[in-house]
């Protein structure tokens, strides 16, 4: 790995920095209510979802309704929209407009002419013709205790109405009650907003569609006689009757239902007949939102919940009640029920977890990952002195069989019996241990580092000998300075107006799958595939392929071709490969291909469990390749880059929406590739493919955890440079503590980190016995200190539901927890530039 490259993924890691951001694609309307449907005599409710409106009072959840009361029975104490009879409007003012148009007023006892109770009702009410809050309005001056709206093919017509006038010029009151209004004063359907003929399509002759239908009646336009001509799988719907060649609308069309697009078109014969344009409806959930023409007053007084359901829900639901009222004998309150039970319907708000777990889930990896990356970039002093402990061991032992050995000689010579005491199963491996485990080290000054925990690897560190490092070691290292620093904001900076200026947020993916690809292979399947091959004693797949051999390599180039060339250059470019490399390679590279193939043609790919499972592996990888690279050996450099990139943070996220056109976070609209979507939400469920409803997705260089049984969906997500930039300081603490602990086992001591100037502190106040910092250094209270800022900066989205960039949590906590302990351990001066621990070991491992 060149220095550019690292420097290179140091910035790409630091594009996300919004720590737990909960992000919803905001593909469609959710609909987040639930109608319980209880039938007589049946156990179990039928369950429809439904949308809220964003007027009226709000529904209890629905584990709270259920465990307040049974939706069975009926009680007007219950909570608004538990246990109400479902009833249809007056039968003279079907989509309950007549206050609108003025024809009535429901405040008084007269207006319902049917004289119908709507005590505990639910009143069921087609779209269209006035507003949803006017409905709504109406219902509950009819004494109605909520109001369900549904769609219909009524409320994608209307008519142009205007006052007819009289022949001296003066005009009549009489628009919604015209009889004499044209095909031409018909408001037709919207293209692609009602319907879509890419989904079905119909022609409907001239004189079907003038003798069935009829779209001119008072006040709305549609009569309601042409759902018979207009709905079914069967040929009673005119367009399956009537559809396009080569198509089946049946199968083409989901919503069943078809709309007259007011287009028209002849069929070329010699008649020259007109045929009408018909095409499939859509039929989705929808917002029911205010009425900005209702008075304050009537703002005011509309207190009963309000929900929306399909056509086809609808249909469904009005046959069921039409099924229980003909069982039962009719009454003269109009409902139907007085001789039989009634149909019983609740309306809830659906459940959410009262806790995201998925964020707790993200804080725990978060610091999971951070700590082990960070621990793991000082393994090259571990394993060292774990080296000289074996040696000390083996010198003790084999010290211990020789005095043994010298006391049985001696008793031989004179004649007394030396008690021999049983070997150990330790000493009796020692007795075969070849004379030059505990030979001393050679003179040659080379010193080979490893990860092996056995005996072998520490008589082979202390014989010196050439055994080849793990893989995932990495042979090239980067030591950051106060000039990285600087560099790190230009480039940071630089890179994050290129993506948003640019929107190439594809060639993010695109490095992020290979790059992480890369690492996965180093951290997981080199070590991995390496320990099975050694449990089944196989090792040609870790001996260098012959034909790829150095030897081989410079003998095929001297003999010249194109062969040779080849050759050399992947010796020049790989070294010596293993099969073992090849096999690593491959599957990484296979897994990080099939993860951009999802990245790219999945819709929303972070709700697929494969993508965000590798996603969340492939950003660990990276991170502890990142930190066995880049390292800080001073906390001097540590403040200048984290000082920096907290205020870089803090402008990209808080300072920017000040200054770009459209107020938006710079940093935000990264994370999220673009945004959210453009588009309505209405559309993109529709059209969910549109450019306007792309983005919303976060950039990949982050964990994600979906959330947990929640039908909202979304992710809780923390960047991977939340994780990296501070775990510059978490490495920079575990290979202090380990330098230090190094040093005093070769010095003669026990290996054990004590803080002060003077190598021992003595101050044994609560501080240090609370945290553990007397005798613990640094490592362990800088992670605790790390856990509780990302714990802040969670705390900080829910409490202000926004974005929150992590460093202005963590840096504090971090830097300020290590700059305090060295204060009070007097070793500040020490650790503020190149502590002097760090490069005695440094020399001691690497010479110099």
């Amino acid at each position: 790995m060149t220095i550019s490259s690292t420097t290179s993924m140091m910035t790409a890691a630091r594009l996300i920095v919004l720590s737990s951001l909960l992000i919803a694609p905001a593909q469609s309307i959710l609909q987040t209510a639930t109608i319980d449907v209880l039938l007589p005599g049946v156990p179990t409710p039928i369950t429809l979802l439904a949308s809220q409106a964003s007027f009226g009072s709000s529904l209890i959840s629905y584990s709270n309704g259920h465990s307040s009361s049974s939706s069975s029975s009926i009680s007007n104490s219950r909570p608004a929209g538990v246990g109400l009879i479902p009833s249809t409007p007056p039968s003279d003012d079907p989509y309950l407009c007549n206050e609108s148009y003025g024809f009535t007023t429901y405040s008084s006892s007269s207006g319902n002419a049917d004289g119908k109770s709507y005590n505990n009702a639910a009143i069921l009410v087609p779209r269209g013709q006035c507003s949803f809050e006017r409905k709504a309005l109406s219902a509950q001056r009819l004494g109605a205790s909520a109001i369900i709206i549904y769609g219909s093919l009524s409320s994608r017509y209307s008519l142009n109405v205007t006052n007819s006038t009289n022949e001296d010029g003066s005009s009549n009151n009489d628009a919604y009650t015209r009889d004499d209004y044209t095909i031409d004063d018909v408001k037709w359907p919207i293209d692609k907003q009602d319907y879509d003929c890419d989904n079905g399509q119909a022609f409907i002759p001239s004189d079907v569609f003038t003798n069935k239908l009829n779209f001119i009646t008072s006040p709305g336009g549609y009569d309601d006689t042409n759902d018979d001509y207009l709905i079914g799988n069967s040929e009673n719907n005119m367009c399956v009757k009537y559809a396009a060649a080569d198509e089946t609308f049946v199968s083409a069309c989901e919503s069943q239902r078809c709309l007259i697009t007011g287009k028209n078109v002849t069929d070329g014969g010699s008649d020259g007949n007109i045929k009408y344009e018909a095409c499939c409806a859509w039929d989705f959930a929808i917002w029911l939102y205010q009425d900005t023409t209702l008075t304050a007053d009537e703002i005011k007084e509309v207190t009963i919940p309000a929900v929306y359901i399909t056509m086809q829900q609808a249909m469904e639901f009005l046959d069921l009640m039409n099924g229980v009222s003909s069982n039962n004998d009719g009454g003269d309150d109009g409902n139907d029920y007085n001789n039989g039970d009634p149909i019983v319907l609740s309306m809830y708000a659906r459940d959410r977890p009262s806790v995201n777990s998925s964020a707790i889930i993200i804080w725990a990896l978060g610091v999971f990952v951070a700590w082990l990356a960070s621990y793991l970039s000082s393994s090259d002093y571990r394993s060292y002195a774990k080296a000289i402990r074996m040696k000390s061991h083996l010198v003790a032992r084999a010290g211990g069989v020789a005095a043994v050995a010298a006391a049985t000689a001696a008793g031989g010579q004179g004649g007394e019996n030396v008690e021999r005491p049983p070997p150990s199963p330790s000493q009796s491996r020692e007795r075969s241990t070849p004379a030059t485990a505990a030979s001393p080290p050679s003179e040659s000054g080379e010193r080979t580092i490893y990860r092996d925990d056995d005996e072998d690897a520490a008589e082979a560190v202390i014989t010196n000998r050439n055994v080849q490092p793990q893989h995932y070691q990495e042979e090239e290292s980067l030591e950051l300075d106060a000039s990285h620093a600087i560099f790190f904001i230009v480039l940071a900076s630089t890179s994050l107006l290129v993506l948003f200026f640019f929107k190439i947020f594809n060639v993010v993916k695109i490095f992020y799958a290979f790059g992480c690809s890369g690492a996965f292979a180093q951290v997981v399947l080199y070590p991995l595939l390496t320990r099975v091959f050694r449990k089944l004693r196989w090792k040609s797949p870790m001996r260098p392929i012959e034909c790829l051999s150095e030897e081989n390599a410079t003998r095929a180039a001297l003999n010249g071709g194109c062969k040779g060339k080849i050759l050399m250059c992947l010796y020049s470019f790989f070294g010596p490969i293993t099969l073992l490399d090849v096999m690593a390679n491959t599957i990484a590279y296979a897994v990080g291909g099939t993860w951009l193939y999802i990245a790219f043609t999945v819709l929303h790919p972070g709700s697929n469990v494969f993508y965000w499972i590798v996603q969340d592996v492939f950003g660990a990888c990276m991170c502890i390749t990142f930190l066995g690279t880049i390292k800080i050996n001073a906390i001097r450099v540590a403040a200048i880059l984290l000082t920096v990139a907290f205020f870089y943070d803090i402008f990209f996220v808080f300072v920017t929406p000040l200054l770009t056109k459209h107020g938006e976070s710079i940093m935000v609209n990264v994370a999220t590739s673009g945004g959210p979507p453009k588009a309505d939400p209405s559309w993109c469920e529709k059209y969910p493919s549109s450019t306007e409803c792309k983005g919303g997705e976060p950039l990949p260089m982050l964990f994600a955890i979906p959330r947990v049984g929640d039908y909202q969906g979304g992710a809780s997500m923390l960047g991977l440079g939340d994780i990296v930039l501070p775990g510059l300081l978490l490495s920079f603490a575990s290979r202090f503590d380990e330098a230090k602990r190094l040093m005093g086992l070769v010095s003669g001591g026990a290996g054990r980190v004590r803080n002060g100037a003077g190598g021992v502190s003595s101050n044994k106040s609560s501080w240090n016995i609370c945290c553990g910092c007397g005798q613990g250094g640094y490592f362990g209270p800088v992670v605790v200190a790390y856990a509780v800022g990302l714990a802040m900066a969670n705390a900080a989205v829910y409490i202000m539901q926004m974005g929150q960039p992590a460093l202005l949590y963590l840096v504090p906590c971090c830097l300020g927890t290590f700059v305090f302990m060295a204060r009070r351990n007097g070793e500040l001066n020490d650790i503020w530039d190149n502590p002097r621990a760090i490069r005695a070991a440094d020399a001691l491992l690497f010479g110099g």
